[in-house]
């Protein structure tokens, strides 16, 4: 087994006004490989701390990562410290230098003189190309070494690493992966309910992560054990699992639509457009999503065609409004299904109820239901987003 080693470069990594995903999904895209990854790093935007540690990764490890730094700023020095680390000088790309120009001369702006550190490389470097910024990547590749230099934004850096990957050689080792996506379940209900399944040994381990979009039940190894251990695992999910692997919810509940030929209208309250951004998130949403409407104060609410007695005798975080919400979201649009939410993102509680709360109604061809949630969150944008989500669990069960 072979030694990896990841490094996420940058001030804000350490200070945490940037949540360091990069170096997540970068490790867990050589699960497939013969990789072994015993530490990742964060370090400052520090030319010396940087230096050392690249240089200590280079010595053990057949694969250092880094993301980060690559900017045009001083303080984007990922380049110098591999420089020093591996005791090469940088140089002028010309080729490069020109790309860059004509990247802002298609902008109508001339360079400014700081980027043309972006057309910098050491002689054993090969460039990853970028199409979607200014800072290319490095691709060092030394005897049985290899070292890659990775922009930080993600949009940047996935299509570069996805298109390099495989050009690294790595030895490969037999690996399979199943992903349950659950909703309305916990991850310590999910480890009770696993039992002596949740394990992690040499051929097989089992995870939770929790996401916006529920809990995730993951099952990775050897390929036999994954699958024997997968079987027994699905079972005891029951009605929780939503999708699997590379399902989401959006998508996954415009291709129930598209395939029962029926179509979706919106009214929401607590999520404020985040539902209808997730649909319209969606290539080819149109198909099936015809619109939503955001109706958010007691004014907006009172106009809609709903008899002011329900919000009277109910209040408007109800059941009862909720699904009103739905026949109306149905009727205005003239759609198939019409899904409504409201609730409390807070930081208040709201007609008695708690912040969390969240009623979801859905009205269709077989009658109008709802469902009560209560959403765990530690601010309004994620109990919202997470509300969005459920609503969207809600529609994907109904629709099976």
């Amino acid at each position: 087994m072979f030694l990896a080693e990841i490094i996420g470069v940058g001030d804000e990594l350490l200070y945490g006004e940037t949540v360091d995903t990069n170096t997540a999904e970068i490790a867990v895209s050589l699960q497939p490989y013969a990789l072994e990854i015993r530490r990742t790093l964060r370090v400052a935007d520090h030319l010396e701390a940087l230096t050392e540690a690249v240089r200590e990764a280079w010595q053990k490890a057949r694969l250092v990562v880094l993301s980060g730094g690559l900017g045009p700023t001083p303080d984007d020095i990922t380049r110098e410290a591999i420089a020093a680390a591996l005791g090469e000088r940088m140089e002028i790309d010309p080729q490069v230098l020109a790309w860059l120009e004509g990247i802002f001369a298609d902008r109508g702006w001339k360079m400014p003189e700081a980027n043309r550190k972006q057309a910098l490389k050491i002689p054993s470097a090969t460039w990853i190309a970028n199409p979607r910024g200014t800072a290319p990547g490095w691709w060092v590749h030394r005897g049985d070494k290899d070292l890659v230099a990775l922009p930080g934004p993600p949009a940047e850096w996935r299509p570069m690493w996805a298109e390099l990957l495989p050009r690294l050689g790595l030895p490969a080792k037999p690996y399979r992966q199943v992903a349950f996506k659950t909703f309305g379940l916990g991850e310590s209900r999910i480890v009770e309910l696993l039992g002596d399944l949740f394990r992690r040994n040499g051929a097989v381990e089992v995870g939770t992560y929790a996401k916006m979009d529920g809990v995730a039940v993951v099952v990775r190894g050897e390929p036999g054990p994954v699958e024997a251990l997968a079987a027994q695992i699905r079972p005891l999910l029951g009605e929780a699992v939503w999708g699997q692997d590379g399902d989401t919810l959006p998508a996954l509940a415009l291709q129930r639509l598209d395939d029962q030929k029926a179509t979706l209208a919106t009214l929401e309250s607590m999520t404020g457009g985040v539902l209808g951004a997730l649909l319209t998130g969606v290539p080819g949403a149109s198909r099936s999503y015809l619109g939503g409407l955001v109706s958010y104060s007691p004014l907006a609410k009172s106009q809609l065609p709903i008899p002011l007695e329900v919000a009277a005798q109910h209040g408007v975080v109800s059941a009862a409004f909720v699904e009103a919400m739905a026949v109306a979201a149905r009727s205005l649009l003239g759609a198939t299904y019409g899904l409504a939410t409201t609730g409390v993102a807070g930081p208040e509680p709201l007609e008695g109820q708690p912040v969390g709360t969240l009623f979801v109604g859905l009205a269709g061809p077989r009658g109008v239901r709802s469902r009560h949630f209560r959403l765990p969150g530690a601010s309004r944008e994620m109990i919202r987003q997470r509300a969005a989500h459920a609503a969207l669990a809600f529609l994907v069960s109904e629709l099976q």
